[in-house]
Formats: structure tokens, C-alpha cells, sequence
């Protein structure tokens, strides 16, 4: 009997721990959920703490702001305003002058040339060697007078009075019509020869109409520019004319065939940093007590243009903003186009039509004027892009428009 006993408190005992493990763990674990709940209370409490405590800084700080303060900022965005107005308007005038330049482009139309040009060849010289050597007619009689015509077609005035390079692609087709319309006539006509002439001539008419096509893409392109910037001076005249007589300004009237460039200039002459200082000088002496003391309050109460012109500012910057944009446009599609005559040149040695030639008395050979050719559209474009970047002062343009402080007082 005992030993049964003792045999059931022995199984008992072990159960009875086993009980109170659970009880514990199940015990800890809800206190370990107790202090994680607790703990994201506390976060919770203090981020919202922290929120608090930022925006009673900022209540503290706006409050500290006084009206001198204030006064000061609208004098700092005006006086600045007016540099903008000048910088910028320097600015777009210098990049609307920059959009073609003479040497660059200069020789970027020679290498159209119908005469003898950079790649070696003379596009007359081509046309009558080629069909002398194929024969095109087979009476010398009327070669000489087709070469004759040619002449005449290649050295018209209303030829090369075509821009670009167009005026080789018409008059190589006004040859080409001529030398059909007279094989029509001629009963020992060779349609073959006509052909061979044809496509000698294609080998090059493919070099010039992609010369030709980047020219004209260009040309357009530089004129939807000019556009934007002509459109750009006005915004930027409009914005003056409107915001510049709340300092007391009128811009005078534009005199007849003034340029827009030469009548932003007369303009600027008169409001300037100066004109600004004064009118804000005469402002402030109206709120002076004997004492010297100036009466900010009064004076933010009562000089609404001046806060008005303030708090227009920022469409000033924009503006500048706006201007920054085509200002880097324009490298961009500068790189284009360089990228499109070299496309052509490419074409042209592809085609075998560069020649050798003589340069300060070397011999090149077609390799050779290739290589000569990319090198010198490299170096002419980096001294046209330097210049503009020198000439155009980009960093001092961003320091007035960050001058200007975005502050709007109601």
C-alpha cells in the first residue's frame, strides 16, 4: 500500500512541475508583451514629444522674427531682384547673338562647297570629269556643249544664292535633267552610260543631302531657339512693366525699329540697383522719429506695393529657371548636330569620294583630310562652346537667383 502511494506521488510530482512551467512561461510571455506594448507607447510618446517640440520652435522662432527682420529680407529680394533683371536680361541677349558663329559655321558651309572644298574634291571638276570619262555622248561636239551648260547651271547666281547645301543637290538634278532631255533627242543615245553618270553623281548627292539635312534641321533648330528667348524677353519686360511701378518705375515706351535687345538695355540703364535703394531709402525716412528710429510695423502696414513686388519675386526666378533650361538645351543640341556632320563626312568616306590634297605643302592622302577634317570640326566647336560659357556667366546668374529669398509676408 505505501509503496503504491509512493508510486502516485511520484508520477504527481513531476506533473505538478510541468503545470507550473506552463503557468510561468505563459506569465512571461504576456510581461514580455506588456513591456514591448509599453514600449511602443514610449516611441509613440516621444516622436510625438518631438513633433511638439519642433513646432514650438518654430512658432518660437517665427515669433522672434521681428519686423526689422522682415523689412530687411524685402530689402535684401529687391535690391537683388533688380542685378536679376540685369544678369538675366545680359543673358539671353548674349545666347540669342550666339546661336550661329561665323567661323564654326563658316566652315561647316565649306565643306558643302561646290567648288574646291575641305574634302579634296570639286564637285564642277567631279561632274565633267565623270562624264567626259564615261562618254555620256558620243559626238564630242555635244559633250563639250552638255559640259558647257554644266558650267553655266554650277556657277548661276540663283544657285548659290540656295542655302546650304542645297545648291549642289540642284544643280546636280538640273544636270541630270539636261543630259536625259538630250538623250531624248539623240538616237545613238547610251541609257547605260546615263546611268553610270547617275549613280557616280548619287555617291556624292548622298554626302550632301545628309550635310544638307543637318544644315536645314539647324538652321530650324535655331530659329524655334531664338523664338523661345524673343519669348522669354518678353515675359521678363512684361514682368517689369508690370511689378517695376509699385517702386515707383515706368519703363518708357519701345521707340520705333528699336530692337527688343537695344530696348531692354535703355531700360535696364534706368532700373537698376540704384533706382531700388533709393525708393526703399525714401520709404524708410517716412517712418523715422526724431530719434532716427524707424517704425517697422507701420511701415510693413502700410507699404503694400512693396510687398507686393516682394512677394512676386519668385516668378522672377523662374524665369531665370526657364532660362538656365535652354542654356544647357543648347549644348545639347549642339552636340547634335555636330554629331549629324560628322554622320555626313562618314558617309563621304564610306563613299570613297574624299581626295588627296595638298596642306602648307604636304601631301594628304583621303585618310588623312578625313582625320583633318573631324579635327578641325572638334577644336572649331570647343572654342565656339568656351566662348559662349566665358562670355556667358551661368554661376553668377544662379548666385542672384539664390540671392533672392523666397519670403512672402501677408
Amino acid at each position: 500500500m505505501k509503496t503504491t502511494i509512493y508510486s502516485i506521488l511520484f508520477l504527481i510530482t513531476p506533473l505538478l512541475s510541468f503545470g507550473q512551467i506552463v503557468s510561468d512561461s505563459t506569465k512571461l510571455e504576456g510581461l514580455t508583451k506588456e513591456i514591448e506594448n509599453l514600449k511602443k507607447n514610449n516611441e509613440t510618446l516621444l516622436n510625438s514629444l518631438e513633433i511638439t517640440g519642433k513646432t514650438l520652435n518654430e512658432l518660437v522662432r517665427d515669433k522672434k522674427v521681428s519686423d526689422e527682420t522682415k523689412w530687411n529680407t524685402i530689402k535684401r529680394n529687391i535690391n537683388g531682384s533688380a542685378q536679376l533683371y540685369k544678369v538675366l536680361s545680359d543673358d539671353i541677349i548674349n545666347l540669342k547673338s550666339r546661336l550661329t558663329d561665323e567661323e564654326y559655321q563658316g566652315y561647316i558651309k565649306s565643306l558643302s562647297s561646290i567648288q574646291q572644298g575641305p574634302l579634296g574634291f570639286s564637285f564642277q571638276d567631279v561632274i565633267i570629269k565623270s562624264a567626259t570619262s564615261i562618254g555620256i555622248f558620243e559626238k564630242k561636239s555635244k559633250l563639250n556643249r552638255f559640259i558647257d551648260i554644266a558650267k553655266n547651271v554650277m556657277n548661276s547666281p540663283l544657285i548659290s544664292s540656295i542655302p546650304f547645301v542645297s545648291n549642289a543637290v540642284t544643280a546636280s538634278n538640273s544636270i541630270l535633267d539636261i543630259a536625259y532631255g538630250s538623250s531624248m533627242n539623240d538616237k545613238h543615245a547610251d541609257l547605260e552610260k546615263l546611268r553610270k553618270f547617275e549613280n557616280e553623281l548619287n555617291k556624292y548627292l548622298t554626302y550632301f543631302t545628309t550635310l544638307d539635312k543637318a544644315n536645314i534641321l539647324n538652321q530650324s533648330s535655331n530659329g524655334d531657339r531664338r523664338v523661345l528667348l524673343e519669348n522669354l524677353q518678353l515675359d521678363l519686360l512684361n514682368k517689369l512693366k508690370k511689378d517695376a511701378p509699385r517702386l515707383k518705375f515706368t519703363a518708357t515706351d519701345r521707340k520705333e525699329n528699336e530692337t527688343i535687345d537695344a530696348y531692354f538695355n535703355r531700360v535696364l540703364t534706368s532700373f537698376n540697383n540704384e533706382l531700388s535703394n533709393k525708393h526703399l531709402t525714401d520709404i524708410e525716412n517716412k517712418y523715422k522719429n526724431d530719434r532716427g528710429e524707424i517704425n517697422y510695423s507701420e511701415l510693413l502696414q502700410k507699404e503694400m506695393d512693396v510687398k507686393y513686388y516682394n512677394n512676386n519675386i519668385d516668378m522672377l526666378v523662374e524665369l531665370a529657371k526657364k532660362y538656365t533650361l535652354y542654356y544647357e538645351n543648347f549644348f545639347e543640341v549642339a552636340d547634335n548636330y555636330q554629331n549629324r556632320i560628322i554622320e555626313a563626312i562618314n558617309v563621304a568616306q564610306a563613299n570613297g569620294i574624299i581626295e588627296s590634297k595638298k596642306d602648307n605643302g604636304q601631301e594628304l592622302t583621303p585618310a588623312q583630310v578625313y582625320a583633318e577634317i573631324i579635327r578641325n570640326l572638334k577644336d572649331k566647336k570647343v572654342q565656339r562652346d568656351n566662348g559662349i560659357r566665358n562670355s556667358i556667366n551661368i554661376p553668377e546668374l544662379k548666385q542672384k537667383m539664390e540671392s533672392v529669398e523666397d519670403f512672402k509676408l501677408i
